[in-house]
């Protein structure tokens, strides 16, 4: 198995994962790569299926968004869990500023 290589997101046995198959098929992006609302739809939901942090709760809210700095670009969520009570930012993913998407196998 290797990560995508248009997303980096997701492992694939063959030359594109699933998503990547259809948003091409269907909506014909423009852009080679993945966009950062891509990746930041991706890491929302996966958050949404862990639950917070702290409690577990699937039912929260959230705020999320790219911060560029320094020739990276952050990932951010930032939750807000009225089933606990708590409030806490998370990094998602960190990426290099116009480095290329690169793939490797999986272990």
């Amino acid at each position: 198995m290797m990560l995508c290589p248009r997303c980096n997101l997701r492992e694939t046995e063959a030359s594109l994962c699933s998503v990547c198959m259809l948003k091409i098929q269907f909506h014909k992006p423009e852009q080679e790569w993945v966009t950062d609302d891509e990746i930041m739809n991706h890491h929302v939901m996966q958050k949404i299926k862990r639950g917070c942090n702290e409690c577990g709760s699937h039912s929260f809210a959230y705020e999320a968004g790219v911060k560029e700095e320094n020739e990276l670009k952050w990932f951010i969520i930032l939750v807000n869990c009225g089933a606990c009570n708590k409030a806490y930012e998370e990094i998602m993913e960190v990426r290099v500023l116009n480095e290329p998407i690169k793939y490797e196998e999986s272990e």
